[in-house]
């Protein structure tokens, strides 16, 4: 979705590494899924694409809601997420696929863009 968004806002990740003081390797990362970015870089990349972070900690508030209060700790390593930390996580993932084919989309990447419109209209 970051790799979507920045090239939907015609940046390269040199000039988005440059704007948000971030390595341009580390914007690699992020985007092949190697590593996860601090909230503090995606809200520094966030910024500098013209995302409004603060919409999108609203959206994560909204998940957490959608599933129940989350447990204040994670369940110690080595034993099952309870069912309300799945839940979240699978809202969560849902949410970000349907954030990630939007961004396509607006994009212009998605099945059925422009030329598909024209056909039918």
């Amino acid at each position: 979705s970051l790799r979507v968004l920045r090239e939907a806002r015609s940046f390269t990740q040199k000039e988005l590494a440059e704007a948000c003081g971030i390595e341009r390797n580390t914007i690699s990362k992020y985007e092949n899924g190697w590593i996860q970015p601090s909230r503090d870089r995606l809200r520094r990349m966030l910024t500098a694409l013209g995302v409004d972070y603060a919409a999108l900690e609203e959206a994560e508030r909204f998940v957490t809601r959608l599933a129940g209060e989350a447990p204040a700790e994670p369940p110690p390593s080595g034993t099952a997420a309870a069912p309300r930390d799945r839940q979240i996580r699978q809202v969560s993932e849902d949410l970000g696929r349907s954030l990630g084919r939007l961004l396509e989309l607006l994009a212009g990447r998605g099945e059925g863009g422009a030329e598909a419109d024209d056909e039918e209209g």
